[in-house]
C-alpha cells in the first residue's frame, strides 16, 4: 500500500494549491454522486483557490478526463469509489490503462475495503469518509502539482 488517510497534521498553507511555476489556479477534477458532498468539496477546494470540474459518475469522469479540449488539464481526481453506472474502480482502471500521463488520484470512500482495492489499482492516497476537512486539504497539497498549461 501506498498511502493512507492520515492523522493530526496540520492542514497546508493556501498558497501551496496555486501552481507556484505559473502562479494560477490548478484544477481538480471532483468525482462524487451525493450532490451535498460534491458541493462540500467543490466550494471547499475553490474556497482554497482551485479551479474545480464536476462529476457525478464515473462515466462523466473518464469523458471529462478523455477529453482535454474540453476541459483543463486536471492536477489531482478526488473520486468517489461507490458511483453510479461507472464506479470509482473502473475510473482508476481506465486511467491506468490510458496512454500518456493521468493525474494522481485521492480514492474516497466509507468502505476500507474499496479503499485498500483503490490503493491496489493505482490510487495515490485514500480517504476514509466522513473526512476530516484538515486532513483532506493535506493529502491533496500534498499530490496536486503544477500541469503544464
Amino acid at each position: 500500500m501506498t498511502h493512507q488517510a492520515v492523522a493530526g497534521l496540520t492542514p497546508a498553507p493556501t498558497e501551496r494549491m496555486v501552481g507556484m511555476a505559473t502562479n494560477r489556479p490548478l484544477t481538480v477534477l471532483v468525482v462524487e454522486d451525493d450532490l451535498p458532498i460534491r458541493e462540500l468539496l467543490a466550494d471547499l477546494l475553490r474556497g482554497e483557490g482551485f479551479t474545480v470540474v464536476e462529476a457525478e459518475d464515473g462515466q462523466e469522469a473518464i469523458e471529462a478526463i478523455a477529453q482535454p479540449a474540453r476541459a483543463p488539464a486536471f492536477c489531482l481526481v478526488l473520486l468517489d469509489l461507490m458511483l453510479p453506472h461507472v464506479d470509482g474502480l473502473a475510473v482508476l482502471q481506465y486511467l491506468r490503462q490510458k496512454a500518456g500521463a493521468s493525474p494522481p488520484v485521492i480514492a474516497l470512500s466509507a468502505n476500507r475495503v474499496l479503499l485498500r482495492r483503490a490503493l491496489e489499482t493505482g490510487a495515490m492516497a485514500a480517504v476514509a469518509k466522513p473526512f476530516d476537512v484538515p486532513e483532506l486539504l493535506d493529502v491533496i497539497a500534498r499530490h496536486c502539482h503544477d500541469v503544464p498549461a
